[in-house]
């Protein structure tokens, strides 16, 4: 059924030419709409209740009608105004996606703006007007102003890309998404959208940002209570976005911050006879990662090996493999412990 149909339905029932399964649908609807406190409702549950009350004003066409005879429970003027709050709420389950984008350009209406998808099976490289580049992966899209305005920079994201900012204190640079809002000065990160099976995520390579939740995701205003409160994230650090909460982590392959901002290093990497407490504060140190154990006997212990041209998590697999021990991520921490 489409909004004109909708329209048609709504006239009908008005003027008493709807079906009595028509009407049983308007009166039930109504009864349950007048019962359910939407601000008490997750945005799951809300979306969920949108796409079933499109799908019931649908499935109203397709049900045969019944013989049953039913009461009008309400004056005419609630029961139109049941029917225009069903689909007010139907009509979010098709308009909902788009709110936070729509909201966007809304914002810079003032601004020319740019829409940029890759089509390609490869990565793209899109160049800003402030020199800031944006590696945007097949099948994403960008919006961004030809011209970014004086006062500050923002772009909105669907899909994934990797954001190399240049610095500029006095003009912040936003990334919108569906979900988030990522506030940088001057970085390099991965911006991940939310699909059906990941959530969204923010990843940083260099530099901080600032991840707070998009109020502008949905048609509903959710409360402060609700909302997740924002997060700050440095180098190899990475921020997920589930149900109204942002949870702070590790990237899943950590590189060193010499090598993230193509500096020169003296720490080396190869270890002999090295105790195991003043290798874990130069992986710590490499890494800006903090590494610890939760038992004073495993700094004890020395390992003996070169973990140069070895990934983080690798080189904690080898050490642990030498001392009977394990590792498991704790937030933004990394723990060795030798329980079972």
């Amino acid at each position: 059924m489409d909004q004109k149909s909708f329209y048609d339905l709504l006239s009908r029932y008005e003027n008493g030419n709807c079906t009595e399964a028509e009407k049983l649908w308007v009166d039930k609807w109504y009864h349950n709409l007048n019962s359910r406190n939407f601000k008490d409702l997750s945005s799951t549950a809300l979306e969920e209740m949108q796409a079933n009350t499109w799908l019931n004003i649908n499935n109203i066409e397709r049900k045969p009608a019944p013989t049953l005879k039913v009461k009008k429970l309400w004056p005419k003027f609630a029961i139109a105004a049941a029917i225009l709050v069903a689909f007010f709420i139907g009509g979010l389950y098709l308009t909902n996606y788009n709110h936070a984008e729509q909201s966007f350009i809304d914002e810079n209406s003032n601004l020319s703006l740019i829409s940029k998808t890759n089509d390609t099976d490869r990565p793209i490289i899109i160049a800003l007007s402030d020199e800031s580049t944006v590696t945007l992966k097949p099948q994403a899209n960008i919006i961004y102003p030809k011209i970014f305005a004086t006062n500050k920079r923002m772009v909105y994201l669907k899909g994934t890309a990797f954001f190399s900012v240049s610095k500029n204190p006095k003009r912040p640079f936003y990334v919108y998404n569906q979900k988030l809002v990522i506030r940088v000065l001057g970085t390099s990160f991965w911006v991940k959208s939310s699909t059906d099976k990941l959530p969204a995520q923010v990843a940083v390579r260099t530099g901080k940002v600032q991840v707070e939740e998009n109020q502008k995701n949905s048609l509903f205003t959710f409360s402060k209570e609700k909302l997740a409160k924002p997060i700050l994230l440095t180098p190899n650090q990475k921020g997920v976005f589930s149900d109204h909460k942002l949870n702070k982590t590790l990237v899943s392959k950590p590189i060193p911050l010499a090598e993230a901002y193509n500096i020169p290093t003296s720490l080396s990497y190869n270890f002999k006879e090295e105790s195991i407490k003043e290798i874990f504060k130069t992986l710590s140190e490499a890494y800006g990662i903090e590494i610890k154990s939760d038992n004073e006997q495993i700094s004890t212990y020395t390992f003996t090996g070169d973990l140069s041209k070895k990934g983080l998590y690798e080189q904690l697999d080898l050490i642990c493999g030498t001392i009977s021990s394990k590792y498991y991520i704790q937030g933004t921490s990394i723990v060795v412990s030798n329980k079972n």
